[in-house]
């Protein structure tokens, strides 16, 4: 059977409906199927060309092998089949109960205010190819699936939240590359879950859409970093120095948040603080005084 072209517009998938409607009249078919399981048919040649051509364009590395277009053929097959269904019964019934003549005026309303988003094949094909793709296998992986899930750790570490695994960062990172989720959704999800593992900021994570726990605490980590001399992207929230100072009663949330004042103090008397040029500074000019004081001439 030759490949028949899946309908995208209103007036194809009009002309589709109408098509099954006149195949099988307005009685419907046996066992109140209204249309062919074959209706629509996309051949392996097809398949593997429009595979390709998604393949492509999200940077998908894998082959297709004859199994694998098999398998999306049926898949394809059977989802355009089911949805061409559902219009077409509701077309069928709509069209008897009005005993209106105008079929492809009724279908066409019916398809536009009800199913503005019919099947699509780039759609289909294209959550088809993500959904078989393994983001544990890193190696395996394409320029845009591997930014997302740079994107999507670095989302996971900026809230440092221990409810949530590295599979589950590889599950959002395929819902970012796919497109079924943005970077900023992501990070409302980790926000609902920070509420319950830093309820110092649950109230600020929800009054400032976008922001991560180390969003917040920037300020005290800078404090921190300037003191000891480092770089404020090397401090790891998961230090217990740190973690101490964010949140002193951990997940209960009643005492206040370290200040920046106090957490600069605090880091000027950790050991950290003495490796630093102005700890090296400080040690040698309290010396100096010392020995200043006790009468040697320095």
């Amino acid at each position: 059977m030759a490949e028949k072209k899946v309908a995208t517009s209103t007036n194809e998938l009009a002309a589709a409906v109408a098509a099954a409607l006149a195949a099988v009249g307005l009685g419907g078919g046996e066992s109140g199927k209204s249309i062919s399981s074959e209706a629509i048919k996309l051949t392996p040649v097809a398949a593997k060309q429009l595979l390709q051509s998604i393949a492509e364009d999200i940077q998908f590395t894998g082959k297709f092998s004859k199994e694998d277009i098999a398998a999306f053929v049926a898949a394809y097959n059977k989802k355009a089949n089911e949805q061409l269904d559902t219009v077409v019964r509701e077309a069928r019934e709509t069209i008897k109960s009005s005993k209106t003549g105008d079929v492809n005026e009724t279908v066409k309303n019916i398809i536009t205010t009800k199913y503005p988003s019919f099947f699509d094949p780039k759609t289909f094909t294209r959550d088809y190819i993500w959904s078989k793709v393994n983001f544990a296998d890193e190696k395996a992986l394409g320029a845009k699936a591997l930014d997302a899930l740079t994107d999507a750790r670095s989302i996971a570490k900026a809230f440092n939240l221990s409810t949530v695994s590295e599979i589950e960062i590889q599950e959002a990172a395929k819902q970012i590359a796919s497109g079924k989720i943005t970077s900023n959704d992501y990070k409302t999800q980790l926000a609902a879950k920070a509420a319950a593992e830093y309820p110092q900021y649950s109230e600020r994570l929800k009054t400032t859409p976008g922001a991560t726990v180390r969003d917040l605490v920037n300020p005290v980590l800078r404090a921190i970093a300037d003191t000891w001399e480092v770089d404020v992207n090397s401090l790891d929230l998961n230090d217990p120095f740190i973690d101490k100072l964010i949140r002193p009663d951990g997940v209960i949330g009643k005492a206040a948040p370290a200040s920046v004042g106090e957490a600069k103090m605090a880091a000027m008397a950790h050991p950290n603080r003495d490796k630093t040029q102005g700890g090296i500074r400080d040690a040698t000019s309290a010396a100096t005084e010392l020995a200043r004081a006790l009468g040697f001439g320095i």
